[in-house]
């Protein structure tokens, strides 16, 4: 009996007899762009770790740029930032599509994250910006002591107004304006005859408060005076550089209960006079609502 094994396959090295196929031997690649035994069906084979160290880095930078993006002067540096964390995620991007990796979807997340912190950085300039730019056209604007009322000053002036020798909260104070004299000249020129006589009128406005805080009160500090013409301007103490009989700034610091009376003035044109208010704010104050207004008649 012949117990010899018959191999389906020819010897090595010999052709095979024409016209006759077979199947390929164990451990070599079949059709298709495999290698040596890996049969992958015409899928192409990449690295699945490929660009993730990259996109680690690229996330990690966009979501710092996202968090940072959004403080004044420090998301200067944060565009500088995203810049660079363009520069990981991108090339993490490219890598991973090009080998079919895994970290795509995350290269994908840090470029998203990236984008976004640019485009607040420069969002945020832009506001910060046109703030800053309102602040200094402001106070160029009050530099010589008038503004223009807002409309929602406006607003807020229009409402009805105390009479004068009435009394309202003001901050930490009770304020009550005494008098308003809006055509204070002469009486302010004999107190001092070397006040300069006004470009308009001085307008001379009494005032008496009580102070109600825990700590000490400082009037003059603590609280502002304006004086709303008929023109829609405000008008403030700096317009009006003269020495008064009862000056605000020697009204001595009080404590709980303790009370004052001193006098302001502004140098008003003669046809804002008509129909003006007076009114009282904390001095440090964002809030319009923190005011009480009088009438000046």
């Amino acid at each position: 009996m012949d117990n010899t094994t018959h191999s389906p396959y020819p010897p090595v090295g010999e052709p095979s007899p024409a016209g006759q196929s077979f199947p390929a031997a164990p451990g070599t690649a079949g059709p298709g762009p495999g290698g040596p035994g890996q049969p992958n069906f015409g899928k192409p084979v990449g690295n699945p770790d490929a660009g993730k160290g990259l996109a680690i880095t690229a996330l990690v930078i966009g979501v710092v740029s996202l968090l940072l993006c959004w403080i004044p002067f420090v998301n200067n540096l944060v565009f500088v930032l995203g810049l660079i964390g363009l520069g990981f995620a991108i090339p993490a991007l490219i890598i991973s599509v090009k080998n079919h990796s895994r970290s795509k979807g995350m290269s994908i997340a840090a470029l998203i994250l990236v984008v976004l912190s640019l485009v607040g950085v420069l969002a945020t300039q832009a506001f910060y910006g046109k703030v800053i730019d309102d602040a200094v056209e402001s106070m160029e604007e009050g530099a010589d002591g008038v503004v223009e009322s807002s409309e929602k000053e406006k607003e807020a002036s229009s409402g009805e107004a105390a009479s004068l020798g009435t009394a309202a909260e003001v901050g930490d104070y009770s304020v009550t304006v005494s008098a308003v004299n809006t055509n204070a000249g002469e009486l302010i020129a004999a107190v001092n005859p070397y006040n300069e006589a006004p470009q308009g009128q001085y307008v001379l406005v009494d005032l008496a408060v009580q102070y109600s805080g825990d700590g000490e009160g400082n009037p003059w500090i603590d609280l502002q005076t304006k004086f709303i013409g008929a023109d829609a301007r405000q008008y403030d103490p700096s317009t009006c550089s003269v020495v008064l009989e009862k000056q605000e700034y020697d009204v001595p610091t009080l404590e709980k209960g303790g009370v004052a009376e001193y006098q302001v003035c502004m140098d008003v044109p003669a046809e804002a006079l008509a129909d003006a208010k007076i009114f009282v704010e904390p001095t440090f104050t964002l809030d319009d609502d923190d005011r009480a207004y009088w009438t000046a008649q």
